[in-house]
Parts: C-alpha cells; sequence; structure tokens
C-alpha cells in the first residue's frame, strides 16, 4: 500500500467514524430538541426559577427575576451608587429592546410547535422558521453585545476580572449537555 492508499484509508476511516457518532447523536438531540417543545407548549419551562425564562410568567415578572439576578451581582462585585444607576440604565434599556424581540419568539415558537404537530411536517416551513429564530437570536445577541460593553465601560477592570471569574465557575454548574 502507498502512502496516497495509506492517506485515504485513514480518512475513509475518520468519516466512517464520524458519520457513526453523527448518526447516533441525532435520535439523541432530536428527543431533546421534542422535549424541550413539549416543556414549552406545556409551559414548564426549563428551571430557571419561578416562573423563570421559558416558563409561564409575565414580562414583568422576567424582568423582576433580572433585577434580582442584578442586585446580586452588583453587591459581588461591591459597585457603587453610580455604577449601579449607570448598569441598572443599561440593563432597563436592554430589556426594553429585548421585548419586541421576546414576543416574536413566542409567536416563532408556536409556529414550530404547529410545524412539528402537523399530521404532514412541512421541511421547507420548518426551515423557514429557523432561519426566522436564528435571525431573531441573532438580533438579541446584538442587544446583549452592546450592553455588555456598556457595562464594562462602568466597571473597573477589577470588577470586570471578578465577574469573568465567577461566570466562569458558574459555567459548568449550568450546562449540562
Amino acid at each position: 500500500m502507498n502512502q496516497a492508499e495509506s492517506t485515504q484509508s485513514t480518512t475513509t476511516k475518520y468519516f466512517r467514524k464520524r458519520h457513526f457518532w453523527l448518526l447516533l447523536a441525532v435520535p439523541v438531540l432530536l428527543g431533546a430538541g421534542i422535549c424541550a417543545v413539549r416543556a414549552h407548549a406545556a409551559d414548564d419551562g426549563f428551571g430557571f426559577g419561578p416562573p423563570g425564562f421559558g416558563g409561564g410568567g409575565t414580562p414583568e415578572q422576567h424582568k423582576a427575576f433580572m433585577e434580582r439576578r442584578l442586585d446580586k451581582m452588583l453587591d459581588m462585585l461591591k459597585a457603587n451608587d453610580s455604577q449601579r444607576t449607570a448598569i441598572k440604565a443599561i440593563a432597563e434599556r436592554m430589556f426594553a429592546e429585548m421585548q419586541p424581540l421576546h414576543q416574536q419568539h413566542k409567536q416563532l415558537h408556536d409556529a414550530i410547535v404547529a410545524a412539528f404537530t402537523a399530521n404532514t411536517v412541512d421541511r421547507a416551513a420548518v426551515e423557514k422558521l429557523r432561519l426566522q429564530v436564528t435571525a431573531l437570536v441573532d438580533q438579541g445577541s446584538q442587544v446583549f453585545s452592546k450592553g455588555l460593553l456598556d457595562a464594562a465601560q462602568v466597571l473597573t477592570p477589577e470588577q470586570r476580572q471578578t465577574l469573568a471569574k465567577f461566570i466562569q465557575e458558574q459555567h459548568g454548574r449550568r450546562h449540562h449537555f
């Protein structure tokens, strides 16, 4: 066997192994997706506290939940009064900018549930909805990034480092996949 055949054989084995894992992952991910859709459809949410994100609850309840989280974060960072005022104003602006995106997401979510529960699943329609959700997520990410950068200008480098360390420590606790 020459070097070209050896390289081709290794490449073929790699792709076969990769396809095996992809084929194994598809049913698992599909099952997780169905569970997620059912949880949202039943208004059970994902356990981010009553009412939590994704569960039943009014925008006011979500806002109050986030304000409590923000206050805890500002306490942890030992933020002074001017920092608290500035960051709370940034959060208020972000909440106002995200409100229409949340409403659009709810409409898209309902459309996705309807598409998946129809007698025949229209792949083109689901793909169109997926693209709309992706665009909406990108808009939300832009709002969040702008708010994060605005808050970074208010915090000291030490506070930003403390916050980054805290987020890094918490990361593994919230991501179970």
